[in-house]
C-alpha cells in the first residue's frame, strides 16, 4: 500500500529522483501559467468577434464576411484545447511521481516520449494562431489579444522543448537506477521478467488512457454539449466516458488477480471505446476547419486503445504461469512474497559461495 512516507522515501531516494520530480513539477507550474494566459487572450479575442452560428461556419468557400465568425468558432475551440493542455500537465506531473514511487522504467521512458509529443503540439499552436492572425488582418477587428497569445505560444514551445530535453536525460538516469531494484524484486528468472514487463506496459497503458481517453473525452463533451446541446451521440459518449475510470481500475485488478472473465470484459469495453473515438472524429473533421489538435489527440488515443487491447490479451495469455505473486497490490500478499524471495536469494548466494 502506498503511504505518504513511502512516496517521500522514493522521491528523495537519490539525486536523480529528486531532480526528476522537481523538474516535472517546475514544468507543470510554468506550462499551466503560460497556457492560462494564452487561454485568457484567446477568450478575450473571441468576445470581440461576432458569435458563430451553432452549427459552425458552413461552406468550403468562405465569404470574406464570414471569416470573423469562423475565427470566433475556432478560438472557442482553442480555448478548450488550452484547458485540455492544462489538464495534461497536471496529469503528467502526477504520473512522474507515480512512476518514481512504483519504479516503473517503462512508465518513465513513455512519459519522456509523451512530453516530446506535447512539445510538437505546442509548436502546432503557434502555427494555428498565426493562420488566424493572417485571416483576420484585413478585417476591422483589433488583434492585440491574438498577437500577445502568439508571443506566449512561442514562449510556451521553447519552455516545453527545454523541459522535454531535460526530462529525457533524467528519464535515462532514472531507468538505470530502477534496473537493479526490479531485479531484486523479481529475481533472475528470464520468463518471469518478460511477463512482468508486459504487465508493466499494460498498467502503463491504463495510466495513459486516463488522459487520452477520460480527460480528452470530458473536455470534448463539455465544449460539444455547450455548443450543440445534448444529442444521441452525446448520450452514448457520456455513458462511455463515465465508465472509463471504473473500468481502468477493474482492468488493473483483473490483471493482478489473473481473472480471465474480467479481462475479457475490459477488452470488450475498449473495443466499444473505439466507437466513441469514431464519433468524435465524425464531429470534428470538417472540410472548412479541421480541428487539428483534437484530431491528433483522438488518433493518439485510438493507437493507445489498440495497444491496451493487445497488452491485455498478452497479459491474459500469461495468467497461471507464475507471475501472480509479483503483481499483488495488497500489503499482506506482498510481504509474504518478498520474504519467500529473500529466502530463495539467500539460499542461492550460499550455493554460489560454496562453489
Amino acid at each position: 500500500m502506498v503511504t505518504v512516507s513511502k512516496i517521500i522515501a522514493r522521491v528523495t531516494e537519490t539525486r536523480w529522483s529528486k531532480l526528476y520530480v522537481s523538474v516535472a513539477m517546475a514544468q507543470c507550474v510554468c506550462v499551466v501559467i503560460l497556457q492560462s494566459l494564452i487561454c485568457y487572450m484567446n477568450d478575450s479575442e473571441y468576445k470581440l468577434l461576432p458569435a458563430p452560428p451553432n452549427e459552425g461556419v458552413l461552406s468550403p468557400t468562405i465569404p470574406e464576411t464570414e471569416i470573423p465568425q469562423l475565427a470566433a468558432d475556432r478560438l472557442d475551440r482553442i480555448k478548450w484545447e488550452n484547458i485540455c493542455f492544462i489538464g495534461f500537465q497536471v496529469w503528467f506531473a502526477l504520473m512522474t511521481v507515480d512512476a518514481t514511487v512504483y519504479q516503473n522504467t517503462a512508465e518513465i521512458l513513455a512519459l519522456a516520449n509523451i512530453n516530446i509529443i506535447c512539445a510538437i503540439l505546442g509548436a502546432l499552436e503557434v502555427v494555428d494562431g498565426n493562420i488566424w492572425i493572417s485571416k483576420l488582418a484585413d478585417t476591422h477587428y483589433e488583434l492585440d489579444f491574438l498577437y500577445t497569445a502568439s508571443k506566449l505560444e512561442i514562449c510556451l514551445s521553447v519552455v516545453i522543448l527545454i523541459f522535454a530535453c531535460a526530462l529525457a536525460y533524467l528519464s535515462y538516469q532514472m531507468s538505470r537506477q530502477f534496473g537493479w531494484n526490479i531485479y531484486k524484486k523479481i529475481g533472475a528468472d528470464i520468463k518471469i521478467q518478460k511477463m512482468y514487463r508486459i504487465f508493466q506496459f499494460f498498467v502503463l497503458a491504463l495510466k495513459i488512457d486516463i488522459f487520452t481517453q477520460f480527460l480528452v473525452s470530458v473536455f470534448y463533451l463539455i465544449q460539444y454539449a455547450i455548443k450543440l446541446g445534448i444529442q444521441w451521440e452525446t448520450g452514448i459518449q457520456l455513458a462511455i466516458t463515465l465508465l472509463m475510470l471504473p473500468m481502468f481500475y477493474f482492468a488493473r485488478t483483473a490483471g493482478s488477480s489473473e481473472c480471465h472473465g474480467r479481462m475479457i470484459l475490459f477488452i470488450t469495453f475498449e473495443a466499444i471505446v473505439m466507437v466513441h473515438y469514431v464519433l468524435i472524429l465524425l464531429q470534428t473533421v470538417d472540410p472548412t476547419d479541421s480541428w487539428y489538435v483534437w484530431i491528433c489527440l483522438v488518433c493518439v488515443g485510438m493507437a493507445i486503445d489498440v495497444g491496451t487491447i493487445i497488452l491485455g490479451c498478452l497479459c491474459m495469455r500469461n495468467f497461471d504461469r507464475g507471475l501472480k505473486p509479483y503483481v499483488q497490490r495488497g500489503a499482506t500478499d506482498k510481504s509474504k512474497h518478498e520474504l519467500t524471495l529473500q529466502k530463495s536469494q539467500s539460499r542461492l548466494s550460499w550455493r554460489i559461495d560454496d562453489e
